[in-house]
């Protein structure tokens, strides 16, 4: 059983815990938002299920995550990986939904929960569920894969309304099949731009050949994944699908000062956010990340007193940025703006008048675009970069710090209304 001196230890952020008996084995797989206070409760507990837990307890090791989404899935993979003798509530082999490829002559494309190993191809898990069948909706549109489990002697309705090339009845010969089998994989695995190149290729070859009629339907379906791209850049956003063990976010550090070509390794960074509800209780948020990890004890909250009962993120913004620099000679490597050119523009305003050097970048919300002093062309980072995961933590990280203090601001007002 484990001291509460151990317990001192663990950190109050949010991720998995993991707790092991005296033979190594683990026992208990569990996320939380502040590990330390979730472990407590364990050994506080008088109910006999956590008395047998506690008693078996020989150490606990963490895994923080940036996000709670990050944090249920990493449990999920770890309690079907391990099956912890004392979680129950994940052992049925539930999970989010995945798309899957079959592993078939003429491959399917079908929603699963369970992974196996069938050399069949898997992407996800996605945690939100209506907008990965969105998605898939729209790839069958532009892929007409099938969908049925069993091949019959007529074409179904789908190859009647250009949803399946149908197979079945040797409609379309394996080689062209699978090129669609490919493409779909492309695109579900992230590389849109390869996938666009090689339409395009096979576009200005049907022209070169005056096949017309179908370089006009691989342009039209170049423009369909392109839109797709879009919805499935969102998803992803809020997906965090990829993540089954944590990432290094000093790596992140790294390979952001190499995108954005920083003369110096943005150790230090300060990222600011405004939240309000239409202009009434407008507050701004800092968040510190050193390294890449989130320093809290540095984190910083502000009242907007310029825009009080009117919203305008631009001013609000110039405020809670004269508030922090105006004067101060203690600056970031790094300054992180949530938002476009606007607030970027906005940024600037305030910084160049004080200081010439600090880098400033804007991060937008929608597809995690980077805008940068100079250019109005965005940086779109890699995907699966560490340097795109490090920007997405540390704008939600900002997100987070500023809805957290403008509801608190909201409810002693409502708690001020009431007792009038």
């Amino acid at each position: 059983m484990i001291d509460d001196e151990i317990i001192k230890n663990l950190p109050e952020t949010t991720g998995v815990y993991i707790m092991k008996n005296a033979d190594g084995e683990i026992i208990y797989v569990g996320k939380a938002i502040n590990i330390r206070s979730r472990v407590r409760q364990h050994f506080m507990s008088n109910v006999l299920k956590e008395r047998l837990l506690r008693e078996h307890t020989a150490a606990v090791e963490t895994i923080e995550t940036p996000t709670e989404v990050e944090a249920l899935l990493l449990e999920c993979e770890l309690i079907k990986k391990h099956q912890p003798r004392y979680n129950v509530s994940l052992k049925d082999g539930k999970n989010y939904p995945c798309i899957k490829i079959t592993s078939e002559e003429f491959p399917r494309i079908c929603v699963v929960r369970r992974i196996s190993d069938d050399g069949s191809k898997y992407f996800g898990p996605y945690t939100n569920a209506t907008a990965m069948h969105e998605s898939l909706r729209l790839i069958r549109k532009i892929f007409p894969l099938r969908s049925c489990k069993n091949f019959h002697k007529r074409p179904c309705l789908e190859y009647h309304i250009k949803r399946c090339l149908a197979p079945c009845v040797n409609a379309v010969d394996r080689q062209t099949y699978n090129e669609l089998v490919n493409a779909v994989a492309l695109f579900l695995d992230g590389q849109t731009d390869r996938l666009e190149n090689e339409l395009t290729s096979k576009m200005i070859a049907a022209a070169d050949n005056l096949n017309f009629e179908e370089a006009a339907r691989i342009r039209d379906k170049i423009f369909a994944v392109k839109k797709l791209a879009e919805i499935q850049r969102i998803i992803n956003a809020k997906n965090f699908s990829s993540i089954v063990e944590p990432r290094d976010p000093a790596v992140g550090v790294d390979q952001l000062q190499q995108y954005l070509g920083l003369s110096r390794r943005p150790t230090r960074m300060e990222c600011f956010d405004i939240s309000h509800n239409q202009g009434s209780e407008t507050v701004a948020s800092m968040v510190v990340f050193v390294d890449g990890s989130p320093d809290k004890k540095s984190y910083r909250r502000y009242k907007i007193r310029s825009t009080e009962g009117k919203p305008d993120d631009f001013q609000s913004m110039r405020e809670v940025l004269t508030r922090r620099y105006i004067g101060s000679d203690q600056l970031p490597d790094l300054i992180v703006i949530d938002g476009g050119l606007g607030q970027l523009s906005a940024a600037l305003e305030i910084i160049r008048a004080e200081h010439s050097t600090v880098p400033i970048i804007a991060l937008a919300k929608q597809f995690e675009l980077i805008y940068v002093e100079g250019s109005s062309d965005p940086i779109e980072l890699p995907r699966a970069s560490d340097a795109l995961h490090l920007m997405q933590r540390i704008r939600d990280e900002a997100h987070r710090f500023a809805i957290t203090y403008h509801r608190l601001l909201r409810w002693k007002r409502n708690l001020r209304s009431t007792k009038k």
